[in-house]
């Protein structure tokens, strides 16, 4: 890599988690969401109203997206090599284990950290998250997560929405309305412990057979990306979550099993010690060996109120089963159709998604300080942007300020004056130096 590359590559500031967070908390955040053709296109109306020399564009922004895809190509290398020994897709003989393997990993995160920073992720803080464990939006269940299996758990988001949702009550009679929070898009990146101790069940196996166990993978990293996820629902994104039975189902039934079971027991109760008596009987544990026909009749009579007895508690136990099934079908229906890529691939979503929002928010950092017919200050810059972006598109975006100027200068195409406004370089100059950084970089 050039001296130069590295420049692009290394000198990205950390994530500022404070900042990130707040972002987070409005309903504007820092992620643009507009096609980048649309975006370009009503630029080009910008510029050619601006600058003599109407025909520059095309190459700025051909030489901005090669610039940054340069850029991506280094950190997704990277991040592959990174995330190779962590990589639970791979075989176990295909990776390599260090001996500090805590070091790799919060590598690994901080690099990872640092591309979703720049695809306008904010991470979600555990409060949040240990909010969402209680509340529920779409899956109307009661979600158990094994922590005990995680090492590390890290969730980003971006695109948030306010938006209303109405489910059914009581048999569809009632209905309620409340509002939800909801996430265009969710990374979840967790690491599973080296060693996992499952906790001893009470019975080895179940009355219906051996429960499947869920997919441990001891050692390893697992990155998800999901898309449209309420907020309320975040905790059905761990690896491992099972919906499970709520209080209400449980006593919905079990008071009926027990009112109905009850008298039905009551009844055998009398008859079991004639059954006794004739199991005894032709054992061979009583003298004589005979029956009475009264008591034959009352032992067959208790047999069949056992069979009775047998087949509600099956009628009960399949209910709860398929409760159960239900509720997981629930949370399995959901996952399927909010997930888009899982462990490597992440990476590819997320480095061209970084790519888009970098090449955004520099080409309009730098046509609003060209246009302006005054110098700008940053904050000046900011709302700039921020408003033609509202009265272009209709979109509500918190333009990331600092991440842009930042991006410019890096590309040697701004100046900063000593009153703190903002230049930045002429179009003919900009082409020159970003055909000069190229160069370098090829070379």
């Amino acid at each position: 890599m050039t001296t130069e590359m590295k420049a692009l590559s290394e000198t990205e500031a950390p994530p500022k988690e404070g900042a990130c967070r707040v972002a987070c908390e409005d309903a504007p955040d820092t992620f643009i969401a507009v096609p980048q053709g649309a975006l370009v296109e009503r630029l080009a109306d910008v510029w050619k109203g601006r600058v003599e020399d109407g025909a520059g564009f095309e190459t700025l922004c051909r030489l901005f997206g090669l610039l940054f895809r340069i850029e991506g190509r280094e950190t997704l290398a990277a991040l592959r090599d990174e995330y190779h020994g962590f990589n639970p897709d791979l075989p176990t003989r295909a990776t390599v284990w260090s001996e500090d393997r805590d070091h790799d990993y919060e590598r690994l995160k901080d690099r990872l950290s640092r591309l979703l920073v720049q695809g306008n992720f904010c991470e979600i803080d555990a409060d949040r998250l240990r909010l969402a464990e209680t509340d529920m939006a779409e899956v109307d269940a009661e979600i158990r997560v094994p922590h005990h299996h995680y090492a590390d758990v890290s969730f980003f988001a971006r695109g948030r929405c306010h938006t209303t949702t109405t489910r059914s009550r009581f048999l569809g009679l009632m209905r309620r309305t409340r509002q939800s929070v909801r996430l265009r898009h969710v990374v979840v990146m967790i690491r599973f412990h080296d060693a996992i101790a499952e906790p001893r069940r009470r019975l080895p196996v179940p009355l219906m057979g051996p429960r499947t166990d869920a997919r441990v993978f001891e050692g390893r990293v697992v990155i998800k990306l999901f898309i449209d996820v309420a907020e309320a629902d975040l905790n059905m994104l761990y690896p491992g979550a099972r919906a499970i039975m709520r209080l209400r189902d449980k006593l919905l039934l079990g008071v009926p099993a027990l009112a109905g079971g009850v008298p039905v027991l009551m009844n055998i109760l009398p008859a079991l010690s004639v059954l006794f008596v004739v199991v005894a009987a032709y054992l061979g544990f009583v003298a004589g060996g005979s029956v009475p026909q009264e008591e034959m009749a009352k032992a067959l009579a208790a047999v069949s109120a056992l069979a009775g007895l047998g087949g509600f508690l099956m009628r009960q136990w399949i209910k709860f089963e398929r409760q159960v099934l239900k509720y997981q079908m629930m949370l399995t229906d959901n996952l399927y159709y909010r997930n888009v890529c899982n462990n490597a691939a992440v990476f590819d979503f997320l480095l061209g998604t970084a790519e888009d929002q970098e090449f955004k928010e520099a080409l309009l950092a730098y046509v609003h300080i060209l246009r302006a017919d005054q110098p700008l200050t940053p904050a000046g810059l900011k709302d700039a942007v921020e408003a033609w972006l509202s009265a272009t598109f209709a979109i509500r975006v918190e333009f990331d300020i600092d991440d842009a100027l930042d991006k410019l200068a890096r590309l040697d195409l701004l100046e900063r004056a000593a009153d703190g406004t903002l230049r930045v370089a002429a179009p003919r100059d900009a082409e020159d130096r970003l055909r000069a950084v190229w160069t370098a970089v090829g070379a």
